[in-house]
């Protein structure tokens, strides 16, 4: 008897350590890693890293600026929005259901491309019927965060798209930039203009947490 609860302590003791370990490896990895993308999202949406990657053990990593782009805008919970995903509703609808218009919401300012969802192509269209699809939605939000965060044209990241690249690819390619100090100091510039203004934050409103 005493054998077996001897092993069991030890058993709960290992799982409890590997446990631990993953969750750092997830927390404090480098920037420059696995999770870069999914750090970046959280600097730019000014979330905690650890909400990011509760989060993102539900939603794919493509998704996540979605999610915390529609709790800016809607100024609800994160997890709220999260939870609607994942009882397979689409992006689309899940819009209308927090009050926002897809139609103006998910436009993206481009010179060079008007092919679908880009441009007049959807943007200005008189079709009413037209919904975008999940992967249309997805597409629209990356670049626009990818190349506000990174301070470039939207072009620039449609390019790379349809050259091929993910979005984490785009992000490391771009983060690597940041290393020029002409750009930190830019950066800090941007910031500070921005501090006096109201912090919108993600839309973190626990009230809205048990809405259905």
């Amino acid at each position: 008897m005493k054998k077996t609860v001897y092993l069991a302590l030890i058993t709960g003791i290992l799982t409890t350590s590997l446990g631990a370990s993953n969750f750092d490896i997830g927390v404090s990895g480098s920037d420059r890693g696995i999770n870069s993308f999914s750090l970046s999202i959280g600097d730019y949406y000014r979330v905690p890293q650890q909400e990011v990657l509760v989060i993102e053990r539900s939603i794919p990593r493509d998704e996540m600026s979605v999610v915390y782009f529609l709790a800016r805008e809607s100024h609800r919970d994160a997890r709220y929005i999260s939870n609607l995903r994942m009882r397979g509703i689409s992006w689309w609808n899940i819009s209308l259901r927090l009050g926002l218009d897809p139609r103006t919401l998910y436009v993206v300012d481009t010179h060079r491309h008007s092919g679908p969802p880009y441009g007049k192509a959807y943007g200005y269209s008189k079709n009413k019927k037209y919904h975008l699809r999940d992967s249309e939605i997805i597409e629209l939000v990356n670049v626009r965060f990818l190349s506000d965060y990174h301070r470039i044209s939207p072009d620039d990241v449609i390019d790379r798209r349809r050259g091929g690249e993910r979005y984490n690819r785009i992000d490391e390619h771009y983060r690597g930039q940041k290393d020029r100090p002409q750009y930190r100091e830019e950066r800090r510039e941007e910031r500070g203009s921005r501090s006096g203004k109201e912090d919108r934050g993600h839309g973190n409103n626990k009230g809205h947490g048990n809405e259905r």
